[in-house]
C-alpha cells in the first residue's frame, strides 16, 4: 500500500465542485495542503468555493467546464498543469440522477445519466493518465456510491451506472499496478447534499434521500484519508454502509424486503413538485454549497436503526416487512 501522508504540495482536481461532496472535499484537501483546481458547469459557484479556499490558507483554480464536454475536460487538465505544472491526484465527483420507474424514465435521462457518472469519470481519468505516466505517480480516486453495490427502486439509472463506474475503476486498477498510478474508491451513503435539490423527478413529489442521510463531511474526510493512502476501497459510514454489506452477504432478503416494500416510500414526500428537467442538461441557480434542504439523520436514529437491522436479520421475510416500518420511521 502506497503512503503519501503528506498532501502538501499536491496537485488535485475535483470535478462537480460547486456543490455537495465536490464542495466539501475541496475545502478539505486544501486544509490538508494540497493546491486545487475545482471545476463544474456552474462558474459562480466555483467562485464561490474559491474565497473559501482563499479563506483557509489554500490555493485554488477554476476552471468551468461539463464532464460530458470532451473539450472542456481537456482544457481543464490543461488549464490545471499550465497553472501548477503537474497535477497528481484526480477526485472525481461529478453525478446526476433523475427519479422515476425505469419504464418511465425518459431515454434521454437516461443515458445523460451515464454520461455525467459514467462516462465523466472516463473522460477524467484518459485526460489525466498521460500526465500521470510521465511523472510516473498520480491517484485517481472516485466517489461512488453504495448503490454501485447495491440498488433501490426510482434510481436505475443512478445505480447502473455507479455498477459500470466501480468495474471499470477495479479493471483500471488491474491495468496500473505498478505503474504508481493509484485508483482509489469511496462508497457514500446517502448525504446532506444539494443533489436531492437538483434532481428531476418524473413523481411531481419532492424526493429525499434513502434514510439515513449522514452529513457530506464525513465523505469529505474520507477522500483527505484516500488522498493520504490510496489503493483502498473505503466505505466511512456504519449503518448505511459496512452494516449494510455485511447484511447482504448473511442475509440478502432484509434489504430485499425493506427495499421493495418501502424503498418507493423513503424516497418520495406529499410536498408537490413539477421539476421533470432538474440539472440534467442545465445547472441550476440553487443548491450552492455543501449542504441541502434535507438534514443529517441524527446519530441517535441511526443507532436505534441499526439495533432494528440487527434484530431483523434473526427473522423471516414477513417478519423483515412488518418490522420495517419501524425501521424506517427509525432511520427518518
Amino acid at each position: 500500500m502506497a503512503h503519501h501522508e503528506d498532501l502538501r504540495g499536491q496537485v488535485a482536481i475535483v470535478t462537480g465542485a460547486s456543490s455537495g461532496v465536490g464542495w466539501q472535499s475541496a475545502v478539505r484537501l486544501a486544509e490538508a495542503g494540497a493546491r486545487l483546481c475545482v471545476t463544474a458547469r456552474r462558474k459562480s459557484a466555483l467562485e464561490q468555493l474559491r474565497v473559501e479556499v482563499l479563506q483557509c490558507g489554500g490555493e485554488c483554480l477554476v476552471s468551468e467546464g461539463d464532464v460530458t464536454v470532451e473539450e472542456d475536460v481537456e482544457r481543464v487538465v490543461r488549464e490545471c498543469v499550465e497553472h501548477y505544472g503537474r497535477v497528481d491526484i484526480l477526485v472525481n465527483v461529478a453525478a446526476v440522477q433523475s427519479y422515476g420507474f425505469f419504464e418511465e424514465l425518459p431515454w434521454e435521462h437516461i443515458t445523460r445519466v451515464f454520461d455525467v457518472n459514467c462516462f465523466g469519470y472516463f473522460r477524467f481519468a484518459r485526460a489525466v493518465l498521460p500526465h500521470f505516466r510521465n511523472q510516473g505517480h498520480g491517484h485517481v480516486l472516485n466517489v461512488q456510491s453504495m448503490l454501485a453495490v447495491g440498488a433501490a427502486p426510482l434510481l436505475s439509472a443512478y445505480a447502473s451506472s455507479k455498477h459500470a463506474t466501480l468495474g471499470w475503476a477495479q479493471a483500471l486498477a488491474l491495468e496500473l499496478a505498478g505503474t504508481g498510478i493509484h485508483v482509489s474508491n469511496v462508497l457514500v451513503p446517502s448525504v446532506s447534499s444539494p443533489m436531492f435539490d437538483h434532481a428531476p423527478t418524473m413523481l411531481n413529489q419532492k424526493p429525499v434521500p434513502v434514510p439515513p442521510t449522514y452529513d457530506v463531511d464525513l465523505v469529505a474526510r474520507a477522500v483527505v484519508r484516500l488522498a493520504k493512502r490510496p489503493d483502498r476501497t473505503l466505505v466511512p459510514a456504519f449503518l448505511q454502509g459496512r452494516l449494510i454489506l455485511w447484511l447482504n452477504g448473511v442475509a440478502p432478503w432484509v434489504g430485499k424486503a425493506l427495499l421493495s416494500h418501502f424503498g418507493v416510500r423513503m424516497q418520495t414526500t406529499h410536498i408537490p413538485l413539477d421539476r421533470p428537467e432538474g440539472n440534467l442538461f442545465t445547472p441550476m441557480a440553487q443548491g450552492v454549497g455543501p449542504r441541502g434542504s434535507v438534514p443529517p439523520t441524527p446519530a441517535w436514529k441511526r443507532f436505534t436503526a441499526a439495533l432494528g437491522l440487527a434484530a431483523l436479520t434473526g427473522g423471516v421475510v414477513g417478519g423483515a416487512v412488518l418490522g420495517a416500518r419501524g425501521l424506517v420511521r427509525a432511520a427518518r
